[in-house]
């Protein structure tokens, strides 16, 4: 197996100050091309601990990946350990010193000696170029052993893995005799991941050499199969094959863009020119924003209403006050009325309304905390499902959002009846 190391460097990031989603992310990349991830652990911004780390995760490891320390400040000492671990001294990349000048002219600032230190390199590597910053990468090739070094700014990070690393250890992986995993991945939405082991797992008992990682998230579950790289062919047919019996297995939860809902979602409107309107409780605006991540959106989003008071309901989406009153905020009918009447004051193709109690508070015997109603109107029909998620607040706003869009994908995909 090949297999990669993170390392993550940074003061900030051990006491908490600033979240590790890079060495996520990275986890994530090597592991679609194939690459074991064998270690990942964060350090200190420590000229000793990066030298410590670095000896011992290379004894074990085939690939080794830093993020952090790569700037042009006193207290960014990556570069200098990785000078010394590999005893050598540094050198100017002479490329590297070009976009500098040219980064710093092009936006109106000066350039100073101190930016200039980002050109310096150990002299036995390389420079990644970084597309949309000042620090570069740094590659370096050692004892059959690859060492990549990236800046810790995420968006930097990701340029430069995307631009430069991913064809580097495509040809590495390719050019050694170990084994490496292929994967697939099957995204689904609108059934829990307990529900599809008990689907396939006989195909689990069937398929011995695939791997099969369930990947549950509050968008849906992510099923990964991976297949050792040998004998390819041979082995991308029995993966072809299983592929098709999950398919048919989980038909009606299958996303068919093979992405996550959201992009599903947004591409599925956009190819048929569907307009949608939200009018949102207890979510507080979070589906409108979740909408409007991707490019395009306003072709989809026409706009919404945040309706978290009854006041609300009632004076901006006309709901009737005896529905209020009878049946109360969090109810199949007050969904109803939110989304008939967010369609129609919007003139949109669809739209989608949610209303629960998102806790920790506000619950009741009969409605208790994570008790969600999500209606969905079209031209035709409106009509309202009861969910009760958890007990966390957090994830029953997380959840109310991403069922919205998984009922109305599905309603619409497979003409599912909500």
């Amino acid at each position: 197996m090949i297999k990669a190391a993170i390392i993550a460097i940074g003061d900030e990031l051990l006491i908490g100050e600033t979240i590790n989603s890079n060495s996520a992310w990275l986890g994530k990349e090597l592991t679609k091309l194939g690459i074991t991830i064998n270690t990942s652990v964060t350090i200190s911004d420590n000229h000793s601990s990066i030298i410590d780390t670095l000896e011992k995760l290379s004894e074990i490891n085939d690939i080794i990946i830093t993020t952090g320390g790569l700037g042009p400040t006193k207290d960014d000492l990556t570069k200098k350990a990785i000078a010394s671990f590999f005893k050598v001294g540094m050198h100017e990349d002479e490329i590297t010193r070009l976009h500098l000048i040219e980064y710093f002219n092009r936006r109106g600032r000066e350039i100073t000696d101190l930016h200039f230190e980002q050109a310096l390199l150990p002299s036995c590597s390389k420079a990644l170029k970084n597309n949309i910053g000042t620090a570069p990468g740094i590659f370096t090739k050692k004892n059959k052993r690859l060492y990549f070094n990236l800046p810790g700014v995420p968006r930097e990070m990701k340029s430069i893995f995307e631009d430069n690393i991913v064809s580097i250890l495509n040809n590495f992986k390719y050019s050694l005799v170990e084994d490496f995993y292929h994967y697939e991945t099957i995204y689904t939405t609108g059934i829990f991941e307990s529900d599809i082991a008990k689907r396939i797992s006989h195909l689990e008992e069937e398929y011995e050499s695939v791997k099969f990682a369930y990947l549950p998230s509050y968008s849906g579950v992510r099923l990964r199969l991976g297949i050792l790289n040998s004998k390819l062919v041979k082995n991308k047919t029995i993966l072809n094959d299983l592929i098709i019996k999950i398919q048919s297995l989980l038909h009606t939860f299958i996303i068919e863009e093979n992405s996550q809902l959201l992009n599903a979602f947004h591409e599925y409107f956009i190819k048929n020119n569907w307009t949608l309107s939200v009018a949102e409780s207890c979510t507080g605006g979070g589906l409108g924003s979740l909408l409007t991540e991707l490019k395009g959106s306003s072709k989809i989003l026409q706009g919404g209403f945040i309706v978290y008071s009854n006041n609300a309901k009632k004076n901006l989406l006309d709901v009737n006050e005896t529905t209020l009153e009878k049946y109360g905020a969090v109810s199949e009918q007050t969904a109803i009325e939110l989304a008939n009447n967010c369609r129609k004051k919007m003139g949109t193709d669809f739209a989608i309304s949610i209303t629960g109690i998102a806790g920790p508070d506000g619950g009741s015997t009969k409605k208790p905390v994570g008790t969600v109603w999500i209606g969905i109107s079209d031209s035709t029909k409106t009509k309202a499902t009861k969910f009760v998620f958890l007990k966390n607040r957090e994830a029953n706003r997380e959840l109310s959002k991403f069922t919205a869009l998984s009922l109305l994908y599905r309603k619409l995909k497979y003409n599912i009846e909500i």
